[in-house]
């Protein structure tokens, strides 16, 4: 459209409309006031950098209202302004704005304002993402982003992206800076398109701004960008210049109150400071650690690794001043500088990747402050999570340097067996007070606190039992013996880099080789333990002698001990036992033993208590040291003994019982004679039996469904064991089945004393039978003519005596007899009916199994409505539901 024609495209068009609504219809003013401001918006089109910044623009014009006097307009002015935001009519607030408030400029003056903008382009910055509250020191600038973060070990770090923590701070129309670019040594300033920043060519290289809004009218800077570049670049290195001051609340720098800057330049210089905060903040971090004597090689090896960026960051620093000291030669001899010089936009830019790399500092600083060693090393680890690249390779740098103690110490004891760790820091830790057979166990142990993220537990196990099995051998073992593929093994460690011990790949290099060391030392364990020190031999010594599991030994010595044990046991003595068990050996297979299992085999008193006999504190026991030590523990050793008490104690009464009942077969015939003692003969005969019974049963389980059945489970278990750990597992697991289902352990203590308390039942039974089976006999004899001849013979008062004596028998001992009897069987009755209950309701089937074998024929079921429930929940419940009516479920 040609110039000053109302007539042409739409926006020509509603142009001349406004001017001719603001001018009252008047068209001579119109058409001038039209004319005006095409010619103006012509001229401000051929300027490159025209975007405007509505917030610094609304309070020109407020400000401006203000100085006239025109309170009420710069309130109707705000309230207009909002409807315009809230609308959605206008795109460009900005341009509209600034249009007014130069209409108004040239109202008030009278004059044109379209020379000087010809004469010289004004230039207009704006934020790409406008605040209007600022921050005027970096510590509050980095709180309102959120950029101060710990690191977590089980997750990965909020450090902010590049673009959160370094937005692209000044944008023109004409012109846009690449935030891919980076800063190198080689090409600091290449690859820059040509900034448009308004200067006059040949003038002075000031940074031209609009004054601020809070400074006096037509006031503008007077800093030059070469001084405010030259503060920002020693604020890098954490140095106070003449503008940027250090501030001790926030801990970054704030601007000297006394220099006036604009908004846009506060921004700018603000924002790049903050790599000076971020700077003394790691330093101070690298300084404390330092300071710090007790931090540890992993410590120090984290420190040296933040020097390490630190020193990668003073480089690009001096690269920038070198830079800018070349441009003020050249600007001070009156050269003119080329395109790429450096500015404020250039520096913003560049300083994109340092305050990144800045920021996972500062992130692993914070997480790992608390932290040291092997859990310093999981924290750095945690990082390594992140998402951006640039974040994930700083870290894998920097871990690879905190690795590197940690990598050396695992080395050596994965060599060795040998810990070099004088502060604490590995995730094994050595007791050194610790000798002898319990080094396996407790001189070695994985310090949890210590055990890094990347290396599971089931590798530290490994580890642990690989330099423990060097030791092994070594010190318990005597077996100095080199492990095959040492050597190799060690040169394939010092050429495996530090990363392989951090990397996810679990079948990586590094890991094949543990494996291997775990392997070869464990089989160099178990060849030396099987072969040298014969471990199977003396696990069958302790299942054929304080397991029961040789027959004729265990019945030879109990038929020697008879005598000696029925005596009290303060009347015991170790030497007769011992000589006794010596017989025993001799007398039975047991001889073709090794010497060696045969000088461990011994006899053991228990503590003696009031009352107690020798059957009560006699015990067999197997003297265990050296290697074997460490499968057969202390602890172990125990359960073993308190097994051989529990099945001794039903041999026993197993003994007993064969003894009466062959007591009871053996006198029938010859008791024919006293046909008053037959009640009570079949009375006793029902007892014993049912006495037999249960005792014969209690052996089958305990010998063949428990003993027999775990032993077979625990021979192939060691047969296809590739450690020594998986030996004593087996081993440990072996005994706690047998142990509870013995029972020997805290659940089935009830039942224990319950069984306890049958036996002591068949004990009264025994003394019950001894009496009556002594006066059937006396009563058997006087009945013989003979006797009776010689009593006669004797006289009327032993005639008396014996006819007193016949009597009492017949009137007073046998019904007294008969009645006890029958009380100890009514008491045994109760008492099985009670443990049948116990056994039916537990958990172990096997245990359930038990109950039901015991009362084969359905004797106890029919006296009892609750051993009729099939062995189910249901049984259970309605034993629980007895238990809570008549506060016992066993009674």
């Amino acid at each position: 459209m040609p110039q000053g024609s109302p007539d042409g495209s739409n926006a020509a068009t509603l142009l001349h409309k406004l001017c001719l609504n603001l001018s009252g219809k008047n068209q001579d003013d119109a058409l001038l006031h039209y004319r005006k401001i095409f010619g103006y918006i012509s001229q401000c089109s051929l300027v490159t950098n025209a975007v405007q910044d509505e917030f610094y623009i609304v309070e020109k014009i407020k400000k401006k209202l203000i100085q006239e006097n025109r309170e009420q307009d710069a309130r109707k002015f705000c309230e207009l302004h909002r409807k315009l935001q809230r609308g959605q009519l206008v795109k460009n607030r900005p341009a509209v704005l600034i249009l007014l408030l130069h209409l108004s400029d040239n109202a008030t003056t009278n004059d044109t304002f379209l020379t000087p903008m010809v004469k010289e382009p004004c230039v207009i910055y704006q934020l790409d993402r406008p605040s209007r509250e600022q921050r005027n020191t970096v510590g509050s600038e980095l709180r309102r982003k959120g950029s101060h973060t710990t690191g977590s070990r089980n997750s990965s770090m909020n450090i902010p992206t590049i673009e959160e923590m370094f937005p692209p701070y000044w944008s023109t129309t004409t012109d846009k800076i690449s935030s891919n670019e980076r800063i190198t040594s080689k090409h600091i300033l290449s690859n820059s398109r040509e900034l448009q920043t308004g200067r006059k060519t040949g003038t002075s290289d000031h940074f031209k701004t609009f004054t601020d809004w809070k400074n006096s009218g037509s006031q503008l800077s007077t800093v030059s960008e070469r001084a405010l570049l030259k503060e920002v670049i020693y604020s890098f290195q954490g140095i106070e210049g003449n503008i940027l001051k250090n501030d001790p609340v926030n801990g970054g720098f704030k601007i000297d109150p006394k220099v006036g800057l604009s908004k846009p330049e506060q921004n700018a210089v603000l924002r790049a400071a903050e790599l000076g905060w971020l700077h003394n903040f790691v330093k101070q971090h690298c300084d404390d650690r330092n300071m710090c004597k007790t931090a540890g090689l992993v410590s120090q090896s984290l420190v040296a690794a933040l020097r390490q960026e630190l020193t990668e960051y003073y480089r690009l620093v001096a690269i920038l001043e070198a830079q800018l000291q070349q441009e003020n030669a050249i600007n001070a001899v009156g050269e003119k500088c080329d395109a790429d010089a450096l500015t404020l936009r250039r520096l913003a830019v560049w300083a994109i990747e340092p305050a990144a790399r800045l920021h996972c500092l500062l992130a692993v600083a914070e997480a790992t402050k608390a932290s040291r060693g092997g859990a310093l090393a999981g924290g750095v680890h945690a990082f390594l999570h992140h998402g951006d690249p640039l974040v994930r390779e700083t870290m894998k740098h920097i871990l690879g340097a905190v690795c590197k103690p940690l990598y050396v110490m695992l080395s050596r004891w994965i060599l060795d067996g040998e810990i070099d760790d004088p502060y604490g820091e590995f995730f094994i830790a050595s007791d050194s007070s610790v000798k002898g057979d319990r080094l396996w166990h407790e001189k070695y142990s994985i310090r949890e606190t210590m055990l890094p993220t990347f290396i599971s537990m089931s590798q530290a196990k490994k580890i642990l039992s690989t330099g423990k099995s060097i030791n092994f051998l070594r010190e318990v073992c005597e077996d100095h013996t080199p492990l095959r593929g040492r050597e190799a093994l060690k040169q394939a460690l010092e050429k495996t880099s530090v990363e392989a011990l951090f990397m996810e790949d679990r079948d990586g290099g590094l890991q094949a080789m543990m494996d291997t060391a775990y392997r070869e030392t464990s089989l160099r364990v178990l060849t030396v333990m099987k072969e040298q020190y014969c471990f199977q031999d003396h696990l069958l010594a302790l299942r054929q002698f304080l397991l029961l599991g040789q027959g004729d030994f265990i019945r030879y010595l109990m038929e020697l001990l008879e005598p000696e044990l029925g005596k009290p046991a303060s009347n015991i003595y170790h030497h007769n036992i011992s000589g006794i068990l010596e017989s025993a050996i001799r007398a039975t297979n047991v001889k073709h033993q090794s010497s060696d299992v045969l000088n461990r085999l011994d006899v053991h008193q228990l503590e003696v208590a009031p009352g107690d006999i020798g059957w009560d504190v006699f015990s067999l026991d197997y003297h265990v040291d050296g290697p074997i030590g460490a499968i057969f523990t202390p602890k172990e050793i125990t359960t073993y003994l308190m097994l051989f008490n529990t099945l001794w104690r039903a041999k026993r009464m197993e003994w007993i019982l064969s003894c009466m009942w062959k007591r009871q077969v053996t006198s029938v015939k010859m008791l024919r004679k006293l046909p008053e003692l037959r009640p009570i003969q079949q009375q006793m005969h029902l007892l014993i039996s049912e006495m037999v019974h249960f005792v014969h049963q209690m052996q089958y389980y305990i010998l063949f469904e428990v003993l027999e059945c775990s032993w077979s489970v625990l021979m192939p278990q060691i047969q296809q064991a590739e450690a020594l750990d998986d030996i004593i597992n087996a081993h440990s697991a072996f005994l706690q089945t047998v142990a509870k289902r013995t029972l020997l352990n805290s659940d089935t203590k009830d039942l224990l004393t319950q069984l306890r308390a049958v036996y002591d039942l068949i004990l009264q039974l025994r003394g019950h039978e001894d009496v009556l089976h002594e006066r059937a006999f006396e009563e058997l004899a006087a009945k013989d003519p003979r006797v009776k001849e010689k009593v006669v013979a004797a006289g009327p008062e032993a005639e008396k005596d014996w006819d007193s004596k016949r009597k009492d028998f017949t009137s007073r001992f046998l019904p007294t007899a008969r009645a006890q009897l029958k009380i100890l069987a009514q008491s045994y009755q109760d008492v099985v009916k009670r443990f049948l209950l116990s056994l039916a309701s537990q958990p172990d089937v096997s245990l359930q199994l038990l109950s039901s074998r015991l009362d084969f024929n359905e004797h106890y079921k029919k006296r009892d409505s609750r051993l009729i429930a099939t062995l189910t929940y249901q049984h259970r419940r309605m034993t629980a539901n007895y238990g809570v009516a008549t506060g016992s479920p066993l009674k």
